[in-house]
């Protein structure tokens, strides 16, 4: 975050002057200079703020802070008080080495800059503050209306075709009707399993006795199968079905994949399946059929539904940093043109939703956040639940570390946490877990590093995967080290910790530490000069695996600790290895993963909840509906507010049940009073009066609380300042 620093001693900040207080003269004296806003671009102070600013007046300032706020107003000048109301207006005219500071909030946009930055200078979009921003890719639905069984409809005129559409209740995303029911965590699905399975040539019929339903009753519907050695999830329509077997036409891809018994596969597709709590379906006609998680009226929700793919779309452009921001249901993507992209610190929420492909290996490559362009950076943040990847890098030379990401790939398909097909790519101190697949997948380049992972609980839906797994690559000194991997077991041939697959040369892997695990180290096919040493490999099944096919020549496997069973493929060197410690074999103690919390994305309330926005709700202070002698206080809130002056806020929603109002409460010695609470009018019912102590400067703020009395209904509040100059700066409130 860049530093702010007062820019005049009217700010209602302690700056160590006499008089710490201006008050109403230095407003009128600012509503003079607001000529000077009238530049071609918007002036990068507040210009309610531009009293007394002689000493910085003869600076020339290289580059312009542009304000948005959900309070704003895209025909203001983007100041801090005068903000903006979307970003994308921000992103019109932001200009290499600018910032657009974002207050809290939900910003429904995809996001597409106009300009580039330059090196050393990007064009920067960040939270004002470290306040709660979120760019939401879903817009809400309402007006549903009983359909019956628990179920409700409304209007939902768009989709992004079928399997792309998502549907989030308070957040959390439904199921689509299906069968059978599952719970809603899409990593651990309750999933069907075949008894056996007949063929005729594409034709595939599985029987079931648990298949209960009358004759053609899924006839059209989808069917999501991992067949044969169960790779991954292909999709069918549905021909024919009775009680006991469905009928349905499937690619069948090679003699590996053929479905058989045993393969767990799961039904979509149609209205018949919307049964249980947590399901929503979509007809042709534009209505979206409903059953909550609590099967009660989506009216008492916030229902949202996917409208847009990207939060921020970066093609073309070089040098734009994305700091400190919550993503939800949607991605950001750069493309082969773009260069240098900086994300830092995000929380990333279902970045992307799909179907399986009709061929079960082509997938989507922007389901997941998606780094094309050349030295890019993705750090610090959190990427949560995806049918595809975590994300996705192509572009040379970039950097991917200190992340957490998790519960991706619950489509069972070829994808990963973090794949990659980049030259010199770096990823580091990444945690990883609950995925569908592999948790790294890299190929197709050389010079990685994959260094100081912690891999953990991967291939939840598919056999064959690894925590690192590459297939089909000359790694050219790729270097896979220092990594923790552990929990991971599948069906078939199992999975393995670290997985050299098909044809893998090349690669160096050592110091590694791999535990409880189906394979610890697996190699297939041709694999050359690959230098494996240093490992502790603790494998359920096998410490080291191979199919026999090929030759290892050049390859040398040493100084690593065997658990288990190892078996090795001809032409390798392989010696001083041990069931041991002792010697300096096997991993260096090392610290592996991401230093930071994966925390939920929290979305603030931008729509609101029955009618008006709920009173338990935290509310800027600053978003007022009408006011009287207040304003922007410069730091994040309400300030200049004397006593006589009120701020009113239209729609606040009363349960009845609140007791308290809490607010975040700045003041200096010598100054404060008192907040009285009034509803409707600023003489209106007095349901509670909060006290301003001071806090010994403008910015410092303290958590204030006062008892309320019982209301309910839709209200407009009225905060009513009482007391002398300077009574108190107000940055949030709620009630509780």
């Amino acid at each position: 975050m860049p530093q702010r620093f007062p820019k005049g001693s009217c700010l209602g900040s302690d700056l160590g002057r006499k008089s710490v207080y201006c008050g109403k003269s230095a407003l009128k004296a600012a509503a003079s200079r607001k000529s000077a806003a009238n530049s071609p671009r918007p002036p990068s102070v507040d210009v309610l703020s531009a009293a007394h600013v002689e000493s910085l007046e003869s600076r020339t300032f290289l580059s312009a802070t542009y304000f948005v706020s959900t309070a704003g107003n895209d025909n203001n000048v983007g100041s801090l008080s005068q903000p903006f109301r979307t970003i994308q207006r921000a992103a019109n005219v932001a200009l290499a080495g600018d910032k657009v500071e974002i207050r809290a909030g939900v910003y429904h946009e995809d996001v597409v800059p106009k300009h580039s930055g330059s090196a050393g200078k990007p064009i920067t979009f960040e939270a004002y503050n470290g306040e709660n921003v979120v760019v939401s890719g879903a817009d809400r639905v309402s007006g549903f209306s009983s359909y019956g069984n628990s179920i409700y409809k409304a209007s939902m005129p768009w989709t992004l075709g079928e399997g792309n559409d998502a549907v989030y209740v308070d957040g959390k995303m439904m199921n689509e009707a299906r069968w059978p029911n599952t719970s809603l965590d899409p990593s651990h699905p309750s999933l069907a399993h075949a008894k056996s399975v007949t063929r005729s040539g594409n034709s595939i019929t599985i029987h079931d006795p648990n298949l209960t339903q009358s004759a053609g009753y899924w006839k059209g519907a989808l069917v999501h199968i991992t067949p044969g050695e169960a790779w991954i999830s292909q999709i069918g329509t549905v021909t024919n079905s009775g009680p006991g077997f469905v009928t349905f036409n499937l690619q069948v891809l090679d003699s590996y994949e053929v479905p058989k018994g045993g393969n767990a596969y799961y039904i979509t597709g149609t209205f018949k399946a919307l049964d249980a709590a947590g399901e929503w379906y979509r007809d042709g006609s534009g209505t979206l059929y409903l059953r909550t998680p609590n099967s009660d009226n989506p009216g008492n929700h916030d229902v949202e539904v996917k409208h847009r793919l990207y939060a921020f779309d970066l093609s073309g452009q070089h040098d734009i940093t994305i700091h400190n921001l919550g993503i939800f249901s949607a991605t950001i993507k750069d493309d082969s043109g773009s260069s240098r992209t900086i994300i830092n610190g995000i929380n990333a929420m279902y970045v992307g939703q799909f179907l399986p492909s009709r061929n079960g290996w082509g997938i989507p490559v922007n389901t997941g956040i998606y780094l094309n362009g050349p030295s890019s950076v993705l750090e610090n943040s959190t990427i949560a639940f995806s049918a595809g990847d975590g994300v996705f890098a192509k572009g040379a030379n970039s950097v991917i570390t200190n992340n957490v990401i998790h519960d991706v790939d619950y489509s069972a398909s070829d994808t990963a946490a973090i794949r990659t097909s980049a030259y010199g790519i770096k990823i580091t101190h990444n945690t990883i877990y609950n995925a569908g697949r592999s948790g790294i997948l890299h190929t197709g380049a050389s010079h990685a590093q994959i260094m100081y992972n912690t891999i953990h609980d991967v291939s939840l839906q598919t056999t064959e995967s690894g925590g690192t797994y590459t297939v089909n690559t000359n790694g050219g000194g790729t270097v896979i080290a220092y990594n923790r991997i552990y929990n991971i077991h599948a069906g078939g041939y199992g999975s393995t910790g670290l997985f050299l697959d098909n044809n893998s040369s090349g690669f160096v892997v050592d110091n590694n530490n791999v535990s409880n695990v189906d394979n610890a180290l697996k190699l297939n096919f041709i694999c050359r000069n690959d230098t494996i040493y240093n490992n502790t490999l603790y494998g359920t099944v096998f410490s080291v695996s191979t199919n026999h096919k090929g030759d290892w020549s050049g390859t040398k496997i040493y100084n690593n600790i065997f658990n288990a069973r190892a078996i090795f493929t001809g032409g390798g060197s392989v010696y001083n290895n041990s069931a041991s410690s002792s010697g300096g074999h096997g991993a260096a103690d090392f610290a592996s993963g991401a230093d930071i919390s994966s925390p939920a994305l929290v979305l603030p309330s931008d729509n609101p909840t029955g009618s008006g926005r709920l009173a338990t709700g935290t509310f800027q202070a600053e978003s007022w509906s009408s006011q009287s002698g207040v304003a922007w206080d410069n730091f994040s809130g309400l300030g200049y507010a004397d006593g006589g002056d009120w701020a009113a806020y239209t729609g606040i929603n009363f349960s009845g049940g609140e007791k308290t109002f809490q607010a975040g409460i700045a003041a200096i010695n010598g100054h404060g009073g008192t907040i009285e609470l009034h509803l409707d009018n600023v003489s209106g019912a007095l349901i509670g009066t909060l006290k301003a102590t001071p806090t010994g400067a403008w910015n410092k703020y303290v958590t204030e609380s006062t008892t309320v009395s019982n209301v309910t209904g839709t209200h407009t509040l009225f905060l009513v300042f009482r007391g002398g100059t300077g009574v108190a700066n107000v940055d949030w409130f709620k009630f509780a």
